[in-house]
């Protein structure tokens, strides 16, 4: 009985959060510049650290003022501390609170997946939970930029975390 309560509730959460859509809900894309941290644990007792600059195009959908599902696929620009990520693949939820017409805060909540490479040692793909905070700032009602923290990856092997500043474009 207590589990069909809790599921009930639950429902009526997701209704509320689908059925209340929004005139401003809509997809948008854009890309990402990314101030990375990531480290990478090879052997289980040394790690490497680098900072390597990542460019991300990402892909999103509002389903209303309140919720928005979101993918990125991006790769790092170079090596840096020997550390390249080839590739980092994301699909995020992402929780919005709309402060203003023009100003939201966001939380992001999912899963990556990331094929890091250190120069003549190893390369793995690794996948794991992320999360994050950031703020969204519109121009326009088709323009955006948005700045967050996102911690991508967070494994026994790698972990992946940065500063992002995003351009975005509503359809």
């Amino acid at each position: 009985m207590v589990v069909f309560k809790r599921l009930k509730t639950c429902f009526s959460f997701l209704f509320f959060l689908f059925a209340s859509a929004s005139t401003y809900a809509n997809t948008y894309a854009g890309g990402i510049f990314s101030y990375t941290s990531a480290e990478y644990n090879v052997d289980g007792t040394s790690a490497s650290e680098g900072k390597p600059w990542v460019l991300q195009a990402q892909v999103g959908h509002f389903f209303n003022d309140y919720f928005a599902l979101e993918g990125r696929y991006g790769v790092s620009t170079g090596r840096s501390g020997g550390i390249s990520i080839d590739s980092l693949a994301s699909i995020l939820a992402k929780g919005n609170l709309p402060i203003t017409e023009q100003t939201a805060m966001y939380a992001l909540f999912g899963g990556s997946t990331a094929k890091l490479d250190q120069q003549n040692v190893a390369s793995s793909t690794e996948s794991g939970m992320s999360f994050g905070l950031g703020a969204h700032y519109a121009f326009s009602r088709n323009s955006a930029v948005t700045i967050e923290y996102l911690s991508s990856l967070n494994t026994n092997k790698a972990k992946v975390g940065g500063v992002n500043l995003a351009f975005q474009y509503r359809f």
